[in-house]
Order: structure tokens, then sequence, then C-alpha cells
């Protein structure tokens, strides 16, 4: 996390970035405001970006939380309407971003256009810890006298 003055060489990027999803309206360059720039997509979708730069890449979106509770927060004036997005860009030293978007409950990890992630699904394998298997079939009150 990085403290200090606006990371200007990240926005001009972000701004590079963000003219291909739309109409992108800059904004001053005022400390304490919730967001560096506006992007206007059609139709009717208006997203606030926050843009900052970080020491590393995040492995998990909920870890942007630990480390920018602060501007997290600060996003969250922006209400959440229909048309309204907050999204929270995070540049890293070897340039490469990662893209966030910031809901009411939730912190999810988007691709540069602006669509969700999904992430892969592992299936578990699962066992019942009270001993008794699913099927019944070993429990002795199932089982013929002759154990079968």
């Amino acid at each position: 996390m990085t403290r200090g003055r606006r990371p200007l060489n990240a926005i001009n990027e972000a701004v590079e970035i963000a003219g291909r999803r739309g109409s992108v309206e800059q904004v001053s360059g005022k400390r304490g405001i919730a967001f560096d720039f506006i992007i206007l997509e059609q139709p009717d979708r208006v997203v606030f970006v926050k843009v900052k730069r970080s020491q590393s890449t995040f492995t998990y979106a909920l870890e942007i939380l630990i480390h920018y509770h602060r501007e997290i927060a600060s996003l969250h004036q922006v209400a959440l309407t229909s048309v309204t997005v907050r999204e929270f860009w995070v540049r890293s030293p070897n340039g490469t971003w990662q893209f966030f978007l910031i809901r009411h409950d939730s912190i999810l990890e988007i691709r540069a256009d602006g669509m969700y992630i999904p992430r892969e699904s592992i299936p578990v394998r699962t066992v019942d810890l009270s001993g008794t298997p699913s099927d019944g079939m070993d429990d002795p009150v199932y089982q013929s006298e002759d154990g079968e």
C-alpha cells in the first residue's frame, strides 16, 4: 500500500484502459475525493473508478479490503443505483492491473472490460463424521444374519 501523492502515471494508464469501455470524464485532482474518474458506458451505465498503486498483486479480492480499507470506505460514498457501479483498480510495480467491483456487501475481481471473472470450483469429497455411511449398507441393522 502506498500513501502520498496521487498516482498520476497510473491514472493516465487507467484512463487509456477505460477509454475502451466508453467516454471518460476525469475528476479534478483534489485530495480526499472518492474516485479518480467516471466511465460513461452505453447504454446508461456510469462507472466510478478509484485508482491506486500496489507493491504486489492480490490473490483474493478481500485482500484489497485489508490494504485499502480507507479508500474503499470512501468509494462507498458513491450511491449504488440501477445505473451506477463502483470499481477499484490497482496497478502493481510490474505494470499489471487488477480490477475489482465494489458492491454493498462484497468485492469481486473483474476483467478490464468490467465483466465478472468466475472462480474455478474444485469438487470436494465429503465424509460423514458420524461414522455411518450415507447409503446405510454397512450398518449392522441392514445386514442379514450371514453377514451379507
